[in-house]
């Protein structure tokens, strides 16, 4: 019970507080190159929104860093993901509010309404084109809506980035037993989305050949995926947030990455936050914008 209770708090990370960051990154862009191009932020498991961008939008070193590319630190370029939906009003994109508990609400669903925020901007803006960032759970909601989506909506999506994401399952293997508990049975009150990443874990090899072979789909059609991940993170281990060849080669533009493990506090949960402050992860996300 102590196990599968750390495994839930593991995977609830808080987003972690903006910070100042300087990149010497420098992009040149034709005019009106980026007009059309909108960034989704999907947040992980364990975030909230309360209705204050300023607060809890995230990514806070990513957006600063893509004033080289010629967004703003408040782009209304910057789409911020909501796991109970939202609404276009007169073209602007109006997320719902949504508490942390939401966030552990079925994958499936939490993938939907990826959809519905896609469908509803484009009837608005039928010109946009997307790039979607998502970290932890969020990276696995935008990789899996990718891999489902219809080839028009496909023609939309410009790139997927996933930051420490769960994109094959947890990382620790529970015994058969505890799994038929938990599947059964709510007394460890265990969310849907963890439960279904811990029964992911068992099916890995299959996961994880379907997996090469959806990101090859999208590749060929020059749809950019990047799977970064760290080797310290103790909450996404990195042959589960980074799709390997059978040879342990990288399948995608993204790779796992090295970050200091001091002087970290709880919530970053050596290395899971510390992807998002990453200079080659952010590098990537400036250099797509401008490709």
């Amino acid at each position: 019970m102590i196990t599968i209770f750390l495994i839930q708090q593991l995977f609830i990370i808080q987003s972690s507080r903006e910070q100042q960051i300087d990149h010497k990154v420098f992009i040149k862009k034709k005019e009106g190159q980026l007009d059309n191009l909108y960034i989704i932020f999907l947040n992980g498991l364990g975030c909230k929104f309360s209705g204050d961008f300023s607060e809890e939008l995230g990514f806070p070193k990513i957006r600063r860093s893509l004033a080289s590319a010629g967004y703003s630190y408040y782009d209304h370029r910057f789409l911020l993901y909501s796991y109970t939906g939202g609404k276009v009003v007169k073209g602007k994109w109006y997320p719902n509010k949504y508490s942390a508990a939401d966030t552990g609400q079925p994958i499936p669903l939490s993938v939907n309404r990826l959809k519905l925020l896609i469908d509803e901007f484009s009837k608005a803006h039928p010109e946009a084109r997307y790039i979607l960032v998502g970290h932890s759970l969020g990276g696995r909601i935008a990789l899996d809506f990718a891999c489902s989506a219809d080839p028009g909506t496909r023609q939309k999506i410009k790139g997927v980035t996933t930051l420490n994401s769960p994109l094959l399952g947890a990382s620790i293997k529970l015994p058969g037993k505890v799994l038929d508990i938990i599947n059964f049975a709510n007394c460890f009150n265990i969310c849907p989305a963890v439960k279904q990443l811990l029964w992911e874990v068992n099916y890995q090899k299959e996961i994880t050949s379907q997996r090469r072979q959806d990101i090859y789909e999208l590749q060929r059609e020059d749809l950019r995926v990047a799977t970064f991940a760290t080797h310290q993170d103790l909450v996404v281990r990195p042959f589960t947030g980074c799709i390997l060849d059978e040879q342990g080669r990288p399948v995608t533009d993204g790779f796992i990455v090295n970050v200091k493990a001091s002087h970290m506090s709880f919530k970053e949960i050596f290395g899971h936050m510390k992807i998002l402050e990453k200079e080659e992860v952010i590098k990537y996300i400036i250099t797509l914008c401008s490709k």
